[in-house]
């Protein structure tokens, strides 16, 4: 608990520049400024008010990234935060009703975080709007128009979030690709470095795009193939030059490691003429590049002789370094086409892989069992929600709908998130109420002063928001009170009784965890499994001759996709109060030789494209049905708790990989195989001592 408390503490003093997004405050704070604009001139307030909630909650879902995401995203918004207000004043007369929506929306909002960030928008949206807007009883025909007030808000903030669409077409998926070109050679050969959040990110951006229908997006999908290749040689290089240092070939090293650097520029060149101003790189700069890694290639590849480990390691290096300046090069030609078509001769003709899109209803229905945590979630916030509504029914406080839009804000799905949340919002609600106090008091009188201070706040708050919620949640406070008090509230009242409200709302929401949490540790085991088997069928697709490409890199995006959440869960573990410290170091240590199993699969790929018909090979056959054999024991050990089984004899496999490697072209394969089989053995090793550790403690 202490540990959570101090991560929760440290991050209110903690802005990262990079995340403060002040242009998509601008457009966002323009939405918000524009219905109460008109509004005030039309005297029509509380129908500006509605529009202008709806732009407002609809830009908390940070309508950015390719155009068609923020259209639907941005749709689904607005049709939820409509429908909310809607039924929400109709069935507000009806106390029993009333609890009752509020509490099918809150468990509605709680499975949509199955979605991902998302689905979590959206229920969270609809389940503000709802709360805020629905809280007094209106006619028909009044529910009605706020209802399409609300719409037409949260439609003008999509609109203002897509008005580029025509002009910059494709931008925002270009930006997504330059950005994996960018960290192309930012590879950490221990296993420890980031999950490839990047690459997942360009993959999520071209989802949905018909290649066969447009010759741009085919273009981006073949560079998005040509970085994963080329990534996929990176990996190897980087093992190898960690393996050539550990031999002490140092000059040997430096040289693998000269062709990194000159990759690394040469992704840097790319992803500058893919960025929004192509024609700011120096024309001669690209040749120069080019010319750097044709150096460094040819000093890999002179070294490449010799008999034994150590020369089979640098004709490993050297097929790679050659490899890698080919995939460069097609990018290259890619980018600095301008003919309307890409080249045939870059991809072949070949399918290109699209990343698999799950059909949001089969997800939902996947998390409709108790073991599902979303599920958990959505019926924990539901039953909380509907016993603070009832309980505000029956006391009848005023604007009491303030405790209950907190509580259903701050219930998140695992503990750290909810102890992070009541932190901010309790600290950012005092800072947020000093500051529209003194301003009520000292400087705004008029209503025109007050609906002029409705956009600068949020302004504020969305261009801190993702840097830092404790300040983004003292804007929100500050807008709370100005817009309640342009409702007809008195702000002298309001001050204390958010205030109460918050910190009233933060105890409701850690005791509502508390007393039915969905501690990480539950799951954890079968998450860190499943990044092990995902990896298993990743090695396995990679290491079989007869896949396909799109087969591979279909394998590929699912394991770092499971990798990805493993990296979570051991992070949410660690945060957890109660966590054996044993369980933590087990989590870590796993997600670490996980992405070391992953980038040898990386390896294995560029082993493929070089000598394909060297898979074949008896000894390549036996090693990867051993690897896939080894996982599954280890898979089997992590679920379970116990002593994992013996493994095969995986180091036997390598020296006959290596005694044939010179003849069977498979140096590649050789040295991603010895790669591999020290993952596997730390893994076992860990999983040993995890099991013993069990045995001693059983409890």
């Amino acid at each position: 608990m202490g540990r959570t408390l101090r991560a929760a503490l440290s991050g209110l003093v903690t802005v990262p520049r990079a995340k403060l997004s002040p242009r998509v405050a601008a457009r966002g704070t323009l939405a918000v400024a524009l219905p109460l604009l008109i509004g005030g001139l039309a005297g029509a307030v509380l129908p500006a008010v509605a529009a202008t909630l709806g732009a407002y909650f609809t830009g908390f879902a940070d309508l950015s990234g390719p155009y068609r995401r923020r259209l639907r995203l941005g749709f689904a918004l607005a049709v939820c935060g409509a429908l909310s207000v809607l039924l929400g004043a109709l069935a507000q007369p009806h106390t029993v009703l009333a609890v009752l929506l509020v509490a099918l929306w809150g468990f509605l909002a709680g499975l949509l975080t199955a979605l991902g960030p998302a689905g979590t928008r959206v229920g969270i949206t609809g389940l503000i709007v709802l709360i805020v807007l629905g809280e007094q009883p209106q006619e028909l025909s009044q529910a009605l128009l706020a209802a399409v007030a609300v719409f037409v808000g949260a439609g003008l903030q999509t609109l203002l979030a897509i008005a580029p669409w025509p002009v910059r077409g494709y931008a925002p998926e270009r930006a997504a690709i330059a950005a994996a070109y960018r960290q192309l050679t930012e590879v950490d050969p221990s296993g420890d470095g980031p999950a490839y959040p990047v690459v997942l990110e360009a993959h999520a951006a071209l989802q949905g795009l018909d290649p066969q229908r447009n010759r741009t997006v085919a273009g981006l999908r073949i560079l998005l193939d040509e970085v994963e290749r080329a990534r996929g040689e990176v990996v190897a290089l980087a093992g190898l030059r960690a393996r050539l240092e550990d031999m002490g070939q140092d000059d040997a090293a430096a040289e693998v490691g000269a062709v990194l650097d000159a990759a690394a520029a040469v992704g840097a060149a790319i992803a500058e003429r893919l960025g929004d101003e192509p024609d700011a790189l120096h024309p001669d700069v690209p040749p120069a590049l080019d010319d750097a890694l044709k150096r460094a290639v040819a000093a890999v590849r002179a070294r490449a002789d010799g008999q034994g480990r150590a020369p089979l390691t640098r004709r490993g290096a050297a097929t790679r370094s050659a490899a890698l300046a080919g995939q460069l090069r097609a990018a290259r030609r890619i980018v600095e086409s301008t003919a309307p078509e890409v080249p045939t001769e870059v991809h072949g003709g070949g399918p290109i892989f699209v990343m698999p899109a799950d059909e949001p209803l089969t997800v939902l229905r996947a998390n409709l069992r108790p073991s599902s945590a979303a599920f958990r979630h959505a019926l924990r916030l539901a039953f909380t929600l509907a016993a603070v509504a009832a309980a505000l029914a029956v006391l009848g406080l005023p604007r009491g709908y303030w405790l209950l839009l907190t509580v259903a804000v701050a219930i998140r799905p695992d503990f750290s998130a909810t102890v992070k949340q009541v932190v901010d919002r309790v600290a950012g609600t005092l800072l947020g109420m000093l500051v529209v106090s003194a301003l009520l008091e000292w400087v705004v009188s008029e209503t025109w002063q007050k609906m002029a201070l409705v956009p600068v706040f949020y302004f504020l708050l969305r261009t801190v928001l993702t840097a830092n919620f404790a300040l983004g949640a003292a804007a929100m406070a500050g807008n709370a009170v100005l817009i309640a008090d342009l409702l007809g509230a008195s702000a002298g009242s309001l001050i204390p009784e958010r205030l109460t409200y918050t910190v009233a709302a933060g105890a409701i929401a850690l005791a509502a965890y508390l007393a039915w949490p969905t501690w990480e540790r539950a799951t954890a085991r079968e998450t860190l499994a499943e990044s092990i088997e995902r990896a298993r069928g990743y090695l396995r697709t990679a290491a079989d001759p007869d896949a396909s490409d799109t087969d591979v890199d279909a394998a590929r995006t699912v394991a770092r996709v499971a990798l990805s959440n493993a990296r979570d869960s051991a992070k949410r573990l660690a945060d957890e109060p109660g966590t054996p410290p044993g369980l933590v170091d087990l989590a870590h240590g796993v997600t670490v030789h996980a992405s070391r199993l992953v980038q040898g699969g990386m390896a294995l790929e560029a082993a493929r494209d070089a000598h394909a018909d060297g898979l074949t090979r008896p000894e390549a056959r036996a090693f990867a049905s051993h690897v896939d054999a080894a996982l599954a024991i280890v898979a089997t050990a992590l679920r379970t708790g116990e002593r994992p089984r013996s493994l095969p004899s995986l180091r036997a496999d390598v020296d006959q990989l290596i005694a044939v490697a010179p003849n069977a072209r498979l140096a590649t394969f050789a040295t991603a195989a010895d790669r591999l089989t020290d993952g596997i053995g730390t893994l076992n090793h860990l999983l040993r001592q995890d099991a013993k550790a069990t045995d001693a403690h059983p409890g």
